[in-house]
């Protein structure tokens, strides 16, 4: 540690920033603010350091991917200029908060491997549904991420409290933290542990398509298949929304109520399911939204040998214009709520930060026709499964429990 850096805590901030700039770490989170009222000095990411040197992320890997591609290794290696400073600041850090995503990128590796062999303290937030580790494609990254100085994290609220509980031992330095992390593990070597209390062998292998009005509940249904029974979640407006951000086109049309083409919806759900093992199974939620769509999916489903489920919850839609006027979305937790209480104080119960509502969702020429296109392309997809008798109807007018257990017991549980 440098001398004139003795007595100070120095948090390095790691997460994906290439595929995703406009949903970086870097620009969407609370730690910042929080930890500076701490005295915790936050180092920064690969993205600040682009800022710091007057270039955007854009630029900066756009002007590598053409050395890369004309296979000019040398130039590559002129033009790269984070490596260096990324892992010294690593090396610099008293402790590091870490977000992975699914598909790791080079930065989120590399100073992953750096805290590791260095014994940086990590403390690692893996989203409210736990998918920045489910869904994580690195055997590697896993391991480093939840073994010897690690904790896990459901939100970026439960870091700041840890943290804010224990400043007394973070101010002694990276070695005081060490020893917090390792009795605590020592005391619990389960901590790490998320556990899918409903996985069971029946949901092996099956693919459940949830189809339903806008707002009849299918996202938070295909997220209790997901924490709960341990369901890979493939939702197209998630996917799509991320896209959005690297897209302007695609991102007015869904937030102008359209469809996106059937390509871009082909190919995220062809990646999805050929991602998964043979006993794996997902859930997709509000896919496929067109006849189309329907009839591809089903071609591909029965290229890669799975057999589809789908579960239609049925609601009026005079009630699902109702949920839809209180819906709002948190851009932290990547969760989203239909809660009059939630709508009034516009705060996330998971993680404290500001909710809002989707744009879609405030347009009422977006909202008419996103109640049309389900009356016009959704229903004849479910008539094309409801056709190969794959159609269960659950009445989405209940409590989510009650809802819930109807689908687990559909799905033979």
């Amino acid at each position: 540690m440098r001398h004139r850096d003795r007595g100070k805590i120095f948090c390095y901030r790691s997460g994906p920033i290439e595929r995703y700039p406009a949903d970086s770490f870097q620009k969407h989170n609370i730690l910042d603010s929080a930890f500076a009222e701490l005295g915790i000095t936050v180092i920064g990411d690969t993205f600040e350091l682009l800022e710091k040197y007057g270039t955007s992320q854009s630029e900066y890997g756009a002007a590598l991917k053409l050395c890369r591609n004309h296979g000019l290794f040398y130039e590559y290696g002129k033009k790269e200029m984070l490596l260096v400073p990324s892992l010294r600041n690593v090396r610099r850090a008293t402790f590091m908060v870490v977000k992975p995503s699914r598909k790791a990128s080079g930065g989120t590796v590399s100073e992953t491997v750096q805290a590791y062999l260095r014994g940086v303290p990590m403390l690692v937030i893996i989203g409210a549904h736990g998918e920045n580790l489910f869904a994580n494609d690195s055997t590697f990254m896993i391991r480093m991420l939840t073994d010897r100085w690690s904790l896990v994290f459901d939100t970026e609220k439960e870091v700041i409290d840890f943290v804010r509980k224990h400043i007394a031992i973070f101010r002694q330095g990276r070695s005081a933290v060490r020893k917090l992390i390792y009795g605590i593990k020592r005391k619990n070597q389960y901590v790490n542990d998320r556990s899918r209390p409903l996985l069971d062998s029946c949901f092996y292998g099956t693919t459940l398509i949830l189809l339903g009005r806008p707002c009849a509940g299918k996202s938070e249904q295909a997220r209790m298949l997901q924490d709960r029974a341990g369901f890979a979640y493939f939702g197209s407006g998630h996917e799509l929304r991320r896209l959005g951000t690297k897209n302007q086109l695609l991102q007015k049309i869904l937030e102008k109520g359209g469809l996106a083409p059937q390509m871009m919806v082909a190919y995220l759900l062809a990646d999805a399911l050929l991602s998964l093992e043979s006993f794996e199974a997902i859930v997709l939620d509000g896919s496929p939204k067109m006849l189309g769509e329907a009839e591809l999916l089903f071609k591909f489903l029965e290229y890669i040998r799975r057999t589809p489920k789908v579960i239609v919850l049925d609601i009026p839609e005079d009630a699902a214009r109702r949920r839809m006027a209180l819906r709002r979305n948190c851009a932290i937790c990547d969760m989203t709520f239909a809660n009059k209480a939630i709508a009034e104080s516009n705060i996330c119960p998971q993680c404290g930060s500001a909710v809002s509502a989707r744009p879609e969702n405030e347009d009422a020429d977006a909202i008419e026709r996103m109640f049309a296109w389900y009356c016009t392309e959704v229903e004849p997809a479910i008539k094309f499964f409801a056709t190969k008798s794959f159609v269960t109807h659950i009445n989405g007018e209940r409590n989510k429990e009650e809802v819930f257990a109807d689908i687990l017991s559909a799905l033979g549980k």
